[in-house]
């Protein structure tokens, strides 16, 4: 009978190994193809890693699944965060990187906005109210934002529907996010909503620069979802680069977490 509790495990691991394969392959020959300078890293340890940083998340969403609400330390010590999550995920993705600020005195609040819609107009009436609500709660009337993967995208968006929020906006981090599309979508038979996001998107391209005080975009390598590094980067931003850390891993390695401190919090010390 321990065959049956083991090949549902055995099974996962199995179609984890091929995903990784065939994403590293592919993230391999775009940039021999484009002649492209790589980070060298192990195969095998990075594959552990970012696997366990997919276990990990997938343990957030039963931890945090109904933990999206602000969230406020006794002490506070700085403007509330606004949490961003990537595609098809929830704002439980983020949890980590909440706790890390919250230890630090900093409110947060995680918004799970579902699928993508196809009316952008729908992300603004998810997100403004949030950010208005927040920054009427801050002693500095701005908000900070940390956005992972799409959630980077979402917020310049809705930004550049509704500039009379970039007065609201304080410091921004954005991990993995495809501000100039991704090579990762190429050839794959996915939906146009999907291939907006793809590395001749108009859309990205027509979207203005983020308007805060201060930008960071972290960007993984090799992260498998997002490549190149550069397309994570906006130019005017401070720009940190992870070998290494894969998309998975931008939300729990202790070194994506402690670029999110060092930005809004001026921590050096990391997580």
């Amino acid at each position: 009978m321990a065959w049956l509790v083991a090949a549902p495990f055995a099974l996962l691991a199995l179609v984890a190994s091929v995903w990784f394969g065939v994403g590293y392959a592919r993230f391999v020959r775009y940039h021999h193809h484009k002649g492209l300078e790589r980070h060298q890293v192990a195969f095998l340890p990075y594959a552990l890693r970012e696997g366990v940083a997919i276990l990990t998340v997938g343990l957030w969403h039963l931890r945090a699944a109904f933990a999206d609400g602000l969230r406020t330390p006794k002490m506070v010590s700085g403007p509330p965060v606004l949490c961003l999550h990537g595609i098809t995920q929830t704002g439980s993705n983020l949890w980590g990187i909440r706790r890390a600020l919250e230890a630090r005195g900093r409110p947060t609040l995680a918004l799970s906005l579902g699928r993508l819609p196809r009316n952008r107009r729908h992300l603004g009436d998810r997100v403004a109210p949030e950010l208005l609500r927040l920054a009427a709660l801050s002693s500095t009337g701005r908000v900070d934002v940390v956005a992972h993967s799409l959630g980077g995208v979402v917020l310049r968006l809705v930004l550049a529907d509704r500039p009379d929020l970039a007065a609201k906006i304080g410091r921004v981090v954005t991990l993995g996010s495809p501000h100039r599309g991704t090579a990762s979508l190429r050839g794959l038979p996915l939906g146009q909503a999907i291939h907006r996001l793809g590395r001749r998107s108009t859309l990205l391209a027509g979207l203005p620069a983020l308007p805060a005080d201060h930008v960071t975009t972290v960007a993984g390598i090799p992260d498998l979802i997002v490549y190149p590094a550069s397309t994570c980067h906006l130019p005017g931003s401070h720009c940190v680069d992870l070998p290494g850390v894969g998309h998975a891993g931008l939300l729990t390695r202790p070194e994506a977490i402690g670029a999110v401190l060092h930005a809004l919090c001026g921590d050096a010390t990391g997580a």
